[in-house]
């Protein structure tokens, strides 16, 4: 057993770095075409393009393969206990005895050249699905119900411990629920059917049975929102913080990045930019950022959020404030500075001017009083006075 543990751990195809795990007719089955899988207690029984082949898994790792041979591919299995119901391409549903995997027809006078899609196993009888019909067979009678029935692509949500897959784009992807977007893996898995086993999942595709175990799988879905990336103010890499900035022309320019939401090119931006008691409300693409320009003097609160084209908006909200000043309230300084300057220069002019008049006045009345007392003199000489100082003497 410890050799063919080894032995098919070696054929078995992991790839590395991935989360799959890939066993083709290399390793054991029958064919590598693999069209229908179905679990069991112990054994997962898989239909192929010739024949159907039953597994043992030891954990996570196939360790033996049995065959049995069909002549058509195998495109149904149901699992009933010591039975196996099969659907063989063209020829109807089929017994299969697992002790020994004998095939015994079942209803062929029905479905015997029938391609079958589906068998779901009953309480009392059988339902069998083909192309375009849906057979209801009771066990013990030969009545049965027939309806028209068209069958849906197969479209399954398979959900492994914190993953769920889903076909995208004709593949497995990753689906995150809350953003409803998908992260594809490096590998095209084009999965026919599927079943979870030990923690994981076995998917059968076109290229073998495939394993999934989610707990290689590195991939962790985040929540959706926007990040600013660049931010230019006048065509230059400014910081967006709050900015105080002088009256004139401004232009300012908004780039972001986006975590969830998908392609850029599907991403519309919603903001709002609101001026003291003015609110202006628009949506842009993402590709082109938000751009602002013309801007009338005031304090602006900018507020923007994403949303991609099938309704999810990131969980995140971004905001800015800049201010723009008033085109007086920049002049009045100017305009205070000048007159201060004006009134000191009439002071100091005044001032100037007062002392050099005080001094001439000072000039003016000592020429005044000595003009007066030559005067006086020459009036008291011409009737024969004399001053008091010289009678005296």
């Amino acid at each position: 057993m410890k050799f063919l543990i080894l032995l098919f751990s070696i054929l078995a195809f992991n790839v590395e770095g991935s989360p799959f795990t890939f066993y083709t007719s290399k390793s054991g089955l029958i064919n590598s075409d693999v069209h229908c899988i179905v679990g069991g207690e112990k054994f997962i029984w898989i239909g192929t393009t010739s024949g159907i082949n039953r597994v043992l898994f030891q954990g996570k790792k196939a360790v033996q393969f049995s065959k049995r041979g069909t002549s058509v591919p195998v495109t149904a299995l149901e699992n009933d206990g010591d039975i196996l119901w099969a659907g063989l391409k063209g020829k109807g549903v089929y017994q299969m005895i697992k002790k020994n995997y004998k095939l015994i027809g079942f209803r062929k006078d029905i479905l015997g050249d029938k391609e079958i899609i589906n068998i779901k196993r009953i309480k009392k009888g059988l339902i069998v699905f083909t192309l375009s019909q849906k057979f209801s067979f009771v066990f013990g009678k030969e009545k049965y119900s027939v309806v028209d029935y068209v069958n849906k692509e197969y479209n399954p949500t398979l959900k492994v411990k914190d993953k769920i897959l889903k076909i995208n784009n004709g593949g497995l992807s990753r689906y995150n629920p809350e953003t409803k977007s998908f992260r594809p893996f490096k590998y095209f898995i084009e999965a026919r059917d599927a079943v979870n086993w030990d923690n994981g999942v076995l998917i059968a595709t076109s290229k073998g049975l495939v394993f999934y175990n989610p707990e290689n799988d590195t991939i962790r879905f985040g929540t959706s929102k926007l990040e600013l990336l660049e931010f230019k103010l006048n065509n230059i890499d400014t910081n967006p913080g709050e900015l105080d900035l002088n009256w004139g022309k401004h232009t300012f320019n908004f780039s972001f990045t986006f975590e969830e939401l998908g392609s850029p090119s599907k991403i519309s931006l919603f903001y709002t930019l609101k001026n003291d008691d003015e609110l202006m409300e628009k949506t842009v693409p993402a590709l082109g950022g938000i751009k602002l320009s013309d801007l009338e003097y005031g304090t602006y609160n900018l507020s923007v959020i994403a949303k991609n084209d099938i309704g999810i908006v990131s969980k995140n909200k971004l905001n800015y404030r800049f201010s723009i000043a008033n085109p007086l309230r920049d002049s009045i300084w100017r305009y205070i500075i000048i007159m201060l300057f004006i009134i000191i220069w009439t002071i100091i002019v005044t001032l100037i001017v007062k002392a050099r008049f005080k001094k001439d006045m000072v000039v003016l009345e000592d020429a005044l009083l000595e003009k007066t007392n030559k005067l006086n003199q020459i009036e008291k000489s011409r009737y024969g006075l004399v001053d008091e100082d010289e009678v005296n003497l």
